[in-house]
């Protein structure tokens, strides 16, 4: 494998922008982009260029939609698995009651990560789903304890993280719209028990080691507590998908973000854009089509004119200055000078203490 002149940290690939969810914290309601699933054939000349140059450490199924929703999501897997990849896909974990013979599928496929967004954890929240009328909570739950005890029964390498929505209040971030889902520690850490017996039901885990790791969690923060050496508990923040929905926006003018550096994204038509909130493709960095180089539309213009601004933290992108922006001077003032503390020391510092922090 050649060293590639730039490497990404995270490749998100749209397989399908189709989901059989509406969740109010996600913009799919809104999203005004065809629905459609992408070619094979163009997703298997992404993993090839992806394997041959090293062009990015992480592959994601996932920006929007429901990955195994899409037709081809198996032999999507299969051919990732095949060349080497860490794949890391995320999932709202719905087929597993819908069709539960892709349980075993996916047990069986060596799927180096699996996300599944649980996020609302009880029937009651469970109303803010927009799930379609046949999948009741409690079937949807059955199908995700019944993923997660035969996962951690099996010999599966895929590690499992399953996902919380905290909707703690945080001076950083800009929800667009008020949820209530879990909004204090003590009711996190109650739910996560609970999440944490029904999975480990029967499974030989030291029960003062789980209670320990839940005990770290903090209110507000993005947070990962390991409860068996396959399945990690996730809390995260609820934000808002780059404010699209705020109406008075204080735009961001300097700050910094790796979008087109460290994380880029593939639509399922072949429109490449610069992170996992252009969800609308409106910061086109180039369309990828068949015969066609990933890495070539990666350092034209476009993309190359939007990292030499985060170089010189000057945020140029009209999208980009409302993503980065707040409801607030103060806000936006936190949120400009949070972003370089994040992305110039915080992150650095943790993965060079902690290799392999923020990829578990």
């Amino acid at each position: 494998m050649s060293s590639p002149v730039l490497q990404l940290e995270r490749l998100h690939l749209e397989v399908t922008n189709v989901c059989n969810f509406k969740c109010e914290f996600c913009p799919d309601a809104i999203l005004q982009r065809q629905r459609g699933h992408m070619d094979p054939a163009l997703l298997e000349q992404i993993l090839d260029e992806v394997a041959t140059t090293g062009l990015a450490r992480i592959l994601t199924f996932h920006l929007m939609g429901e990955p195994l929703l899409y037709p081809h999501i198996f032999p999507a897997i299969d051919m990732a698995v095949a060349r080497g990849l860490n794949l890391h896909l995320t999932s709202n974990g719905s087929t597993f009651a819908l069709w539960p013979e892709q349980i075993e599928r996916l047990i069986h496929s060596r799927l180096p990560k699996l996300t599944i967004s649980l996020q609302t954890p009880d029937p009651v929240t469970f109303s803010i789903r927009g799930a379609p009328p046949r999948l009741t909570p409690e079937r949807y739950f059955a199908g995700i304890t019944q993923f997660l005890q035969a996962h951690l029964r099996s010999h599966s390498p895929t590690q499992v993280h399953l996902k919380f929505l905290d909707t703690s209040p945080h001076p950083f971030l800009v929800p667009h719209k008020a949820l209530a889902v879990i909004n204090s520690a003590q009711q996190m850490r109650s739910v996560l028990s609970e999440w944490a017996t029904r999975a480990l039901a029967g499974i030989p885990v030291d029960p003062d080691w789980v209670g320990s790791q839940i005990a770290t969690y903090r209110p507000g923060h993005w947070q990962q507590m390991r409860i068996h050496p396959r399945l990690v508990l996730e809390t995260f923040p609820l934000d808002s998908w780059g404010n699209v929905e705020i109406e008075q926006v204080i735009p961001a003018r300097w700050g910094y973000c790796n979008g087109a550096s460290a994380q880029a994204g593939v639509l399922w038509d072949g429109t490449v854009v610069p992170c996992c909130k252009d969800f609308e493709g409106r910061i086109p960095l180039g369309q990828l089509r068949l015969g066609g180089s990933l890495l070539d539309l990666l350092l034209g213009q476009p993309a190359c004119t939007l990292r030499q601004g985060f170089n010189r933290f000057q945020v140029n992108h009209p999208i980009c200055q409302r993503c980065m922006g707040a409801d607030t001077p103060g806000k936006a003032l936190l949120r400009q000078v949070g972003s370089i503390a994040y992305f110039k020391l915080y992150r650095p510092l943790k993965q060079r203490l902690e290799p392999g922090w923020g990829e578990v």
